[in-house]
């Protein structure tokens, strides 16, 4: 799969370096698992990274570097996705928790990722044919896989596989498909604003 819409230069970089919040740095991942063009963008990213590793000097670890690391608590191991009850997934995933899905409006419906230590709140969102969410911007970022089915909003038309990377300046109105339905994994940072009356009337129902 090819996708239409892809991380930034930028985004891709600070994934490739380690430097995204796990939250944010999961659904990225998430793209890069369903599109072969950010895969072999992300493999070029290392390569560079790694030359200029190589001809940086070697620097000493700090003194009692090696007992910090020998205190580090191991984590538990990870609960796995059971495959057969949710097909659609991406392996990604299969490290955390999910929760289950509960409905937050008409025919929308969100499962919670638990990512601990994350700034981002991470989940899955699922919504019916031709459903038209609330017109919201965002005081932080929100960055969007599509793992199945479509939706559009004033930025473009995002497919499966897609990764839509919006920021506290982008407001937008997403409408699903009318025939195919969505279902993504969101992250999201700050606060979801929504707007117009409707959308003052839903801000203390729905918590993102």
């Amino acid at each position: 799969m090819r996708a239409a819409h892809c991380p930034s230069d930028e985004t891709l970089a600070t994934f490739a370096a380690g430097g995204l919040d796990e939250g944010l740095a999961l659904v990225v991942a998430a793209h890069i698992e369903a599109d072969a063009q950010s895969r072999r963008r992300l493999r070029d990213l290392q390569s560079l990274q790694g030359a200029l590793l190589d001809a940086i000097a070697p620097v000493p670890m700090q003194a009692g570097a090696y007992d910090v690391l020998a205190r580090e608590v191991i984590p538990p191991p990870p609960q796995r996705i059971d495959s057969a009850s949710d097909p659609g997934l991406p392996r990604v995933l299969r490290p955390y928790v999910l929760g289950a899905w509960r409905p937050i409006g008409i025919r929308i419906a969100m499962r919670r990722v638990e990512v601990p230590g994350a700034e981002a709140r991470v989940f899955l969102l699922r919504a019916g044919p031709g459903v038209t969410l609330p017109h919201h911007k965002h005081s932080g970022l929100e960055w969007t896989t599509i793992l199945s089915g479509a939706y559009e909003h004033e930025y473009g038309r995002y497919i499966a596989g897609d990764f839509d990377e919006a920021d506290a300046e982008h407001d937008h109105t997403p409408r699903v498909d009318p025939v195919q339905g969505c279902t993504c994994i969101a992250a999201v940072t700050g606060e979801v604003l929504f707007q117009g009356w409707l959308g003052r009337l839903l801000q203390p129902l729905v918590r993102l």
